[in-house]
Parts: structure tokens; sequence; C-alpha cells
């Protein structure tokens, strides 16, 4: 007696769990509800009578998605279920025994957005693995909805550009946000960096179409200096003769040769008589040196010169040719040495 079975379809492709609720990733499967029926009109043992479903019965299910009709299998799985005193049995595509025939993992990998999908449905009124084909049609706007998130927040995220590029139809009003919305790495065409980390502080430099190449993290007072047909290169500023370089966090101090200040106790200097300072530490000086020194005060005809005794020490001498004697006190004393 045969009992093979055809499928009235009562309620296909609405998603687990809602949309408005959930992150496209999370989403479960396609919710698939059928009757059972009696393909030929016969007695099957006990309640199935002519014309009416198959109830309470193990029955297997095999569910195919294909590329255009009859086209490459993009996924497949089978399911053992039962139908209920009505002949309904309820599945969940996704949730079943995903075959080696399925080009995809997940559901989600297949690629809705070219809208060429058809669904073979098949079934084993025996649970014994041999299938006969209940329907083949393509699907239609319902489970479509997997790419309805992608216009639902205006934003883009990784999940959204499986395939590496992004669309106009992958968002709402054609711009993107990546404050928050983009994980994973973005590749440089697309606007990225090529690169899902880069070192702490460090600066980058940008090759062309390839990834960004990071040249380190500079240290105190350390600034990018060019190099012909190739990366700039961190160095610090080099100081020259008569130069001071000081470098610090986030500053480059340039000086003019050795820069000291003082206070000189002189008091008055009669006419004809000279002052001659003790010796003075300036840091970095040294024979053949030049060194110019001037006073916060009117030298009133005096005459005023410095010069190096030994390394790292100089004098000051100041002569009174005035005709009269000149009170100076104890003004401030400053340097400037020309190496």
């Amino acid at each position: 007696m045969k009992n093979t079975t055809y499928m009235l379809i009562l309620l296909l492709l609405a998603f687990l769990p809602s949309l408005q609720a959930q992150r496209i990733g999370d989403l479960n499967g396609i919710y698939y509800q059928a009757v059972a029926i009696d393909e030929y009109g016969k007695e099957i043992v006990g309640k199935d009578v002519e014309g009416k479903p198959l109830y309470n019965k193990a029955i297997g299910v095999r569910f195919t998605i294909t590329k255009g009709l009859n086209g490459t299998i993009q996924w497949e799985e089978t399911h053992t279920t039962n139908t209920d005193a009505y002949g309904l049995f309820s599945l969940i595509i996704g949730k079943g025994n995903r075959t080696p025939n399925s080009t995809y993992t997940k559901l989600l990998d297949i690629p809705w957005i070219d809208a060429d999908q058809f669904l073979k449905v098949e079934i084993s009124s025996r649970n014994d693995s041999i299938y006969r084909l209940v329907s083949n049609q393509q699907f239609m706007s319902v489970p479509y909805a997997f790419y309805s998130d992608d216009i639902a927040d205006d934003a883009i995220t990784t999940e959204k550009v499986r395939d590496l590029e992004i669309r106009n139809q992958d968002i709402a009003n054609e711009t993107i946000d990546l404050t928050a919305k983009v994980t994973k790495v973005l590749p440089v065409k697309n606007g990225g960096t090529g690169r899902a980390v880069l070192p702490v502080n460090s600066l980058i430099v940008g090759q062309g179409t390839a990834d960004v190449r990071p040249i380190g993290a500079a240290t105190n007072g350390q600034i990018p200096i060019g190099v012909t047909d190739d990366a700039p290169v961190l160095a610090n500023i080099k100081a020259g003769k008569g130069i001071i370089v000081t470098n610090g966090p986030g500053s480059i101090e340039i000086s003019a040769g050795g820069v000291s200040t003082g206070t000189l106790n002189i008091g008055t200097i009669s006419n004809q008589q000279a002052f001659t300072s003790p010796p003075i530490t300036v840091q970095g000086v040294n024979l053949g040196n030049i060194v110019v020194a001037a006073l916060d005060t009117d030298l009133r005809g005096c005459i005023m010169s410095a010069y190096v005794i030994s390394p790292n020490t100089i004098r000051v001498n100041i002569f009174n040719a005035s005709g009269q004697g000149v009170f100076l006190g104890n003004p401030t004393l400053k340097i400037w040495v020309v190496q």
C-alpha cells in the first residue's frame, strides 16, 4: 500500500526570533509549518483515510536551498519529526542535520542579497531516508529579511559586509557611520587600515592600496623625518655648534648656545679700576669658544668682557674708564656661548 505524502503549506518562512528584538547574527532560522496529506487518496492504517492528513506519523523531511531552480546547493539539511493529531508539523530550517552537500556552514553565509534562492522540500513518509519531492519554489520577500537589519539602523557592521563590499543597498541613506558599528578588519579599499591592531602609540604611514605601516612609538622629542622613496623614520633633532636642543614630552626647545644667568656682587668700581669676577661655571663651554656677557643694568661707560679660563668655567671683567666712580650693585649676568 503506498503512503507517500505531499505538503499543504500553511505558514512558510517566518523568522525566529523577532527581527525587532535581535541582531541579524543572532537569528535562529526559518520557521516552516505544513500538513502532511495522503498523496494517492488511499486509506492508510488506522486513522488515515482518503483525502485526510497523516495523523501522528513519524516522517523525514529534507530541505534544500539552491541558487536558482535546481542550481548549486547552498544549503541542505534533514529532519525527523512527528505530525500531530491534525497532520500538522513544524520545523525550523537551519536547525536540522546539515548534509555534506551544503556549500555554506551557516544560513547567514548564504548570499541572500542575490535574491535567487529556491527552496526544495522532500519528505520520507516512512522516515526511511527515501525522499519524494513535494515542492520546489523560489523564496520571495520574507526570507530576505535576513538583510533587513542592514538598513534598520543606517549603519554598517562586519556582518553586513561579508562579501568585502559596501553597497548602497546595505545602508539606508547611502552614508556610513564608522564610530561604533564596524568590528574586525575593514579592508583598505573600503576605507580601513587593513589591520586589526596597531602598536600602542605608534605612528602610521600609508602604502597606497596596501596595509598601513606602523613606524613605531616616538620617545620624547622625536619627530618623523622624511626618507626619499621610503617611509619616514623617527629621530631627534641634533644640536649643531652653538645650539642647544632640549627634548621633552611633547616639546622640542632650541636655544642659542649655552645661555646662563646669575648675580654678580660688583658694588662700586673706582675710576680706572677693574672688577674681575670669581670663576663662573657654565656647562659645555670650552677653551676656544666665544663668550659674550651682558648685565641687566646700565654700565655707565664701563667696558665689560668675558673669557674662558678652563672647560666649563669663565670669568667676567669690567673696567671703569668713565672718569669717575660707578656703582653697579648686584646686577644679573647673562652669558651667550658660541661653540
